[in-house]
């Protein structure tokens, strides 16, 4: 269920060009950077069937994700982090997810998408991080980064 995003969020999601996954399996956790695209809330990535992330998510389907914007200026930092729940992407809908890929990097070469799996990411949690608002510099070392609750849904048990 797409989720409406605060416009700047939305504007977020769209200029960045990499998310970052975490995913944890009885073999334990890992992390890879995706290329992805998102259609309001939802974050479509893509990966090689048999990759180490394609396998771990078949194994637990939560994940977390992060998307951030290097500034050199820790006070310009603007970042989204999340969780959620991880599913295939199948049947029409990997024609709509290859479209949104095509529309946000028009330079990737068109081709079949059978080599490849779809995945889409349903948050239950969003954050948005924009230092360029104000940070909490308080007394201690570094400083309470800005952040703001987009979505918090409860967890599901399972």
């Amino acid at each position: 269920m797409t989720e409406r995003l605060p416009p700047e969020v939305d504007d977020f999601l769209g200029r960045c060009k990499t998310l970052t996954l975490a995913t944890s399996s009885r073999e334990g956790p890992w992390a890879a950077t995706f290329t992805y695209v998102n259609d309001g809330s939802d974050i479509y990535f893509w990966t090689r069937a048999g990759s180490t992330t394609s396998g771990q998510l078949d194994e637990n389907p939560r994940a977390a994700f992060t998307v951030d914007e290097y500034a050199e200026d820790w006070r310009q930092t603007k970042g989204v982090q999340g969780r959620g729940e991880v599913t295939v992407v199948q049947g029409e809908s990997v024609a709509r997810a290859a479209d949104l890929f095509g529309q946000k990097y028009p330079k990737l070469r068109p081709g079949s998408t059978s080599a490849v799996m779809f995945f889409h990411i349903e948050p239950s949690t969003l954050e948005f991080i924009d230092n360029s608002r104000g940070v909490d510099e308080g007394g201690d070392f570094g400083a309470e980064y800005r952040r703001e609750s987009v979505i918090d849904l409860p967890a599901i048990e399972g």
